[in-house]
């Protein structure tokens, strides 16, 4: 690398630090801050929960803010080298324009590599690390009712499941009901447990247990503290049905776009997932398009803030597109390699010809 590069990627990997962290460290201030009794009551109270959970939830912070703080630095990076007339400098040792975005090339693939690698690798395995942190038994009675109303349904060979909340990377459940039917679907067992823990045998340990048999002579209930309940499904399927996009990794979205392993969504909302995470870094180099026009544009009487304005306006507008296109594809209104793919790829087209435009071919 020359010395221009190196000088120019410098600068912004210097500035993309500064804000990464900066802004990392105030979204998990907020976070704590706005959850702590959430905090209190899934992880406990010790000296060291909120400590470990700010520590566990830094990589999707940071994951979720990279893209836009690339867009900063880039623009930070690129008003004060037009600011401090080290462009015209540049170009006047006959470097164009297009020659410094070309420098800032390898700075910005390397953030794309991290950016990617911490998103698909380092914030799902922090995620499943702080759910082994979960205490069994919340004893919060409004957050179970809210769990309730998200419960999960699914079947096994013998019985229909509903769970109503999934706890500990899936090794706990709370509020089991088991309904077993006969040929005609008529119910004739139904098994409700306050919690199910897996067991190293491959049984689910059923804790505080009714059942309700219901036969031609009559309904029959019965209660025992535990039970066992034999069943194909292991934590990992719990764990599945109850995780966002951010809980897998591409390989685990890629197995569950197939249907070979349980979930609750249908396979067009794993595959938008999937194409989502493969996008992320043509994202990154997306916001260092987006950022060069804004620097590069000739306005009569615009300063350094108006220019850092349209620029953040112009992510944000990014960002909202996103968003929707994202929705679509969830929804199967779209296809998730357009609702993936499109955002970026229109707003690069439009970046590029506008930059175009400006520095002529």
């Amino acid at each position: 690398m020359s010395v221009s590069g190196r000088y120019l990627s410098r600068l912004f990997l210097q500035r993309l630090a500064l804000i990464v962290f900066g802004f990392a460290l105030m979204a998990l201030l907020f976070d704590a801050l706005n959850n702590a009794d959430t905090i209190e009551k899934r992880y406990g109270d010790g000296f060291l929960v909120v400590p470990r959970y700010m520590l566990f939830r830094l990589p999707e912070m940071a994951a979720l803010i990279t893209p836009f703080s690339t867009l900063l630095a880039a623009l930070l990076t690129l008003l004060s080298l037009a600011q401090q007339n080290e462009v015209l400098a540049f170009k006047a040792a006959g470097m164009s324009f297009y020659r410094i975005l070309l420098l800032l090339m390898p700075a910005t693939a390397l953030v794309a590599g991290i950016h990617l690698a911490v998103a698909d690798q380092v914030t799902p395995w922090a995620k499943k690390r702080l759910a082994r942190f979960e205490l069994e038994k919340p004893t919060d009675d409004e957050t179970s009712q809210r769990d309730q109303a998200k419960g999960v349904w699914l079947r096994d060979p013998t019985y229909i499941v509903n769970v109503a909340s999934v706890q500990r990377e899936g090794r706990y459940l709370s509020g089991v009901a088991l309904i077993r039917r006969d040929r005609s679907a008529n119910v004739i067992e139904r098994i409700v447990a306050g919690g199910a823990r897996y067991q190293r045998n491959g049984q689910w340990k059923l804790e505080n247990v009714i059942t309700q048999t219901i036969n031609p002579l009559g309904p029959t209930t019965t209660r025992s503290e535990d039970g066992t309940w034999q069943t194909p499904l292991r934590p990992g399927d719990f764990f599945n049905l109850a995780a966002l996009s951010t809980q897998f990794t591409a390989r685990e979205l890629l197995v569950l776009r197939t249907g070979t392993t349980v979930g609750t969504r249908p396979g067009y909302t794993y595959d938008t997932w999937l194409q989502r995470r493969l996008a992320l870094p043509g994202v990154v180099f997306v916001m260092l398009l987006l950022a060069a026009p804004v620097a590069q544009a000739r306005v009569r009487m615009s300063s350094l803030g108006a220019r850092l304005a349209a620029g953040v306006s112009l992510g944000f507008l990014f960002f909202i597109t996103d968003g929707v296109s994202q929705a679509l594809g969830e929804s199967g209104a779209v296809l998730p390699l357009v609702a993936a793919w499109a955002p970026p790829l229109i707003f690069a087209s439009v970046a590029g010809s506008i930059l175009l435009r400006i520095e002529g071919l």
